[in-house]
This record gives structure tokens, sequence and C-alpha cells, in this order.
């Protein structure tokens, strides 16, 4: 069996950023950079959503004409490929190579796994290839990857497994404005700004 697709869900309008959020600069890479670096272990990585590929990039445009949220992402990249995949977001530059590979090691099992730190962590995480067709009956329902979940299995990841990966939370931190970024430099002990 093919390992699992990696793929960087970058389809939302950067509203709160106020500029496409893929390619703002962290210590002087575009966020984009970050994601991709720590997704170099997979095979294949792809870009789903609005914007063209980036560092040669392969990118599949968003299945949904409109900004569908991250459900629309998945089913985009689970129609396309019909494999596992690990998924995370464009906005979550710390991601972590050693979380992505432990989410890879459900993915190869054809499992849904997630890191629960308060909630299910949606945008950094294993998804099954059969979670297909739950993704688009949800999406004809105005529905959520959280949603989703009530239907199909999943295994939790709870905080003392993931901890355990050397773990902060930062792999699913999202940076939707400047603000989270400047919480992100204190929370996590980063130098962001170069």
């Amino acid at each position: 069996m093919r390992g699992p697709v990696g793929v960087i869900l970058a389809g939302g309008k950067s509203s709160r950023m106020g500029s496409d959020k893929a390619l703002v600069e962290l210590a002087g890479r575009p966020m984009i950079e970050w994601v991709a670096e720590a997704m170099s272990g997979f095979d294949q990585v792809v870009v789903v959503g609005r914007r063209p590929g980036w560092a040669g990039l392969e990118a599949i445009p968003d299945l949904q004409p409109d900004a569908a949220g991250p459900l629309s992402g998945l089913q985009t990249a689970l129609a396309a490929f019909q494999r596992p995949l690990v998924v995370t977001a464009v906005d979550q530059p710390l991601v972590r190579p050693e979380t992505l590979r432990r989410l890879a090691e459900w993915a190869m099992d054809n499992r849904t796994a997630l890191c629960l730190d308060g909630l299910p962590q949606v945008t950094c995480a294993a998804y099954s290839s059969d979670c297909l067709d739950q993704a688009i009956q949800e999406l004809g329902s105005s529905g959520s990857i959280q949603r989703m979940l009530e239907s199909v299995p999943w295994t939790r990841i709870e905080p003392e497994v993931w901890s355990g990966w050397g773990e902060d939370g930062r792999s699913w931190y999202s940076m939707d404005s400047w603000d989270d970024i400047l919480a992100a430099e204190h929370r996590f002990r980063v130098n962001l700004a170069g």
C-alpha cells in the first residue's frame, strides 16, 4: 500500500490576516514553506484550496466554488486521491514533522486519528479514505468536520500520548491574525519576526 498523501489546506480567505496567510513571512519565510518543510517526509504533498502551488508543490483547486471550510478541502483531497491523508493547515507553520509522522502511522492503517487538546484537532490529523462519503454528505447539509466525526470511527489521541512525542500543541496552533503570531512567539518561545 502506498503511504498517505500529505495535504496542506489553503482554501481560506485570510480575512482576519488581511493578506494571503500562505505568503505571510515568519522569520523570512512564507508560512506555506514552514508547513511544506514539515511535510517533506511524505512521498506526495499537495496544496488544496484557492491558491496555486508553491515551491514546486502540486496544487488542486477546492471542489467547492466558495470557501466551505476545512471539510471542503478534506473532501477534495479524499476524492482526488482515494487514499488515506495526513492533513494540516497552511496557517499552522509550527507543525512538527514528528507529529505528522506519528499521524501517518494511523493513516498507513487507513484509520482516522485526531489529537485531543480540549477539542479534536481537525486540521492536524490523519483521515481514512473511508471518510469520503460522509464528507460529501456533510458538505451537502452545510456540515463540518466536527459533525462528520459523529458518523465515522476515529481514534482519540489523548494528551498523555501526544505529549510523549514531544508535542506541546504547536502543531495545531493556527495563526489567523498578527495577534496569533505574537501569542505564538510568547507561548512557544520562538522568534517568528526574523
